[in-house]
């Protein structure tokens, strides 16, 4: 089992997100070309449990940047391009474009 480690983090290398397990947005707080992933639980969803895993891609602060707005999923990211493509708010233009650029990334990764 190889394992990384990123700041006070330990992760567990693997090539497919886990069952359970989603992209865990620490931004530029992680290696370049390691997208972090962690499984959470408690009662708001935001405790990390278990333990934490890392695929490594060479794009990954390119997913980083995008979900620090919230979607961390292919279908949320599709559904806010759809939801605000038309508006005329700056910030939502930017986050659509970074949505766009991180989606043909997100589809090559390998989902339990």
């Amino acid at each position: 089992m190889e394992t990384i480690t990123s700041g006070n983090h330990t992760f567990e290398v693997v090539d497919f997100v886990p069952y359970g397990y989603k992209i865990w947005g620490i931004g530029k707080n992680m290696i370049d070309g390691y997208l972090p992933l962690v499984q959470t639980g408690g009662y708001d969803g935001c405790q990390v449990i278990g333990i934490k895993k890392a695929i490594k891609i060479e794009e990954a602060q390119t997913i980083l940047a995008a979900i620090g707005y919230g979607e961390y999923t292919i279908k949320e990211m599709e559904e806010y391009i759809k939801k605000y493509k038309n508006s005329k708010e700056e910030i939502k233009i930017m986050q659509i474009e970074k949505y766009k650029k991180a989606l043909p990334i997100m589809r090559k990764i390998k989902w339990s």
